[in-house]
């Protein structure tokens, strides 16, 4: 069962610039700045309220997130929902008529099992369905 909103990632083409224009303009700060992925991202996560905002950074071209900032230029690429049993979750979803981009959860950049939803299954949002644990609700 979802949870609640674990966080919307953000596509930009500077995560520096970006950083400074929360900061300046919303007094947020991020908790976490890392590169992801292999240094294939650059990721920080800013905390707001029991939520994040999360945003990304492309840094290999030929990843679909460089493909979707070139696309729709920065902007929200998916809203990120929390819930304690991925397996149960993905596969109630996909018996209801869910599909997803990957074949099976992986590790995400908060270390746990995320996966993403196809947005056209989705009412044309991505979601991505993230594992945490019972503590974190």
């Amino acid at each position: 069962m979802i949870k609640r909103i674990s966080h919307v990632g953000v596509v930009v083409d500077d995560i520096d610039k970006c950083l400074a224009q929360f900061e300046r303009t919303m007094g947020l700060k991020p908790s976490v700045v890392k590169y992801a992925f292999e240094g294939k991202l650059r990721i920080a996560f800013i905390p707001v309220g029991d939520g994040e905002i999360e945003l990304i950074q492309p840094l290999d071209q030929t990843l679909p997130l460089a493909k979707f900032l070139q696309t729709n230029g920065p902007g929200t690429h998916h809203i990120a929902l929390a819930t304690d049993d991925i397996e149960s979750q993905v596969d109630s979803m996909r018996c209801n008529g869910a599909v997803f981009a990957e074949k099976s959860p992986m590790i995400g950049a908060h270390g746990v099992k995320i996966i993403f939803t196809k947005p056209e299954t989705t009412a044309g949002l991505t979601f991505e369905i993230c594992e945490t644990s019972k503590e974190d609700h």
